[in-house]
């Protein structure tokens, strides 16, 4: 790719709040990329829109405009910078990852608390029982983190695309990727199984990679903590030591994928762990790139 030429990223699962949160921030950051966003319904979409972007033309627009190009009067259609389309049909992935040089996935399971088991935990508590809500999935981590993200990655081959970030999630590995593991247990849904599976498939998929796992996902302000990375879930029992929590807010999420896209050169083809200090410990995360380069 050209220097000084803005990356063409294809943000998945974009009206979701940690994909929002990475869409609006290369949206931001026009100079350096080409957002664009893949929602799965026009809800999704308007969501994005709110922010400048746009679906492109309609369908009797775009007719309009070749009925006028027929006549040798100018008329262009509007790229969209939104598509609706669905990571389980793997043909409505490639018209949003054409010309893209990057793919961001923030696709996953999404566990659902059932209605009556709010009201199910608070009587427990009151009654002094320890009690595990049940939650469902509606559509299984199978789908979603296996299935779905497979299609992405093909999809992303297929179109040439050169780099592919993957969200995932701390507890992957095998030392704790088992039935022991809570997120596991939720809605029976395996998740961390699936996302382990479809992070093997990228490994082998032969373009550059990155996969980020972040611990526990905060709707609290980004740019305000500083930032711990690890690798091979060495944080989840490590993080006191590093001064750290086993958290981290969605928005430095999104800062470090949009950095990983930025220095592709030290983040190419490997994994790592994300969590935070608490605000006022330690030093706000600024610069990015010294991180990248102390991992193993």
């Amino acid at each position: 790719m050209l220097v000084d030429v803005p990356k063409q990223v294809l943000v998945t699962g974009a009206s979701g709040r940690t994909g929002f949160a990475v869409f609006k921030l290369l949206w931001e950051n026009q100079k350096e990329f080409v957002a664009q966003a893949l929602v799965r319904s026009e809800k999704g979409a308007k969501m994005l829109e709110k922010l400048g972007a746009s679906v492109g033309d309609s369908e009797s627009i775009k007719s309009s405009n070749a009925k006028l190009r027929a006549l040798g009067m100018p008329a262009e259609d509007e790229d969209p910078d939104i598509f609706i389309g669905d990571i389980l049909d793997g043909d409505s992935l490639a018209p949003a990852l054409r010309n893209c040089d990057a793919l961001v996935i923030c696709t996953s399971g999404v566990p659902q608390l059932r209605k009556t088991e709010l009201f199910k935990s608070i009587l427990s508590k009151l009654i002094g029982r320890q009690r595990m809500p049940k939650f469902y999935y509606k559509e299984m981590p199978e789908q979603v983190d296996w299935e779905g993200c497979r299609n992405q990655i093909d999809a992303a081959k297929e179109a040439g695309v050169e780099h592919i970030v993957l969200v995932s999630s701390m507890g992957v590995t095998p030392a704790k990727n088992n039935d022991d593991n809570i997120l596991n247990q939720i809605g029976d849904g395996n998740i961390l199984v699936w996302k382990a599976k479809a992070e093997a498939y990228l490994a082998a998929s032969g373009v550059d990679y990155t996969v980020i796992h972040p611990g526990g996902l905060l709707n609290k302000a980004g740019g305000e903590r500083e930032i711990v990375l690890g690798v091979n879930d060495e944080l989840l029992d490590g993080y006191e030591a590093r001064g750290a929590t086993r958290a981290i807010p969605r928005q430095d999420v999104a800062m470090l994928i949009v950095q990983a896209l930025r220095h592709k050169e030290l983040v190419t083809n490997k994994s790592f762990d994300c969590v935070s200090k608490a605000p006022g410990e330690g030093r706000t995360t600024v610069s990015f790139a010294p991180l990248f380069e102390a991992l193993s």
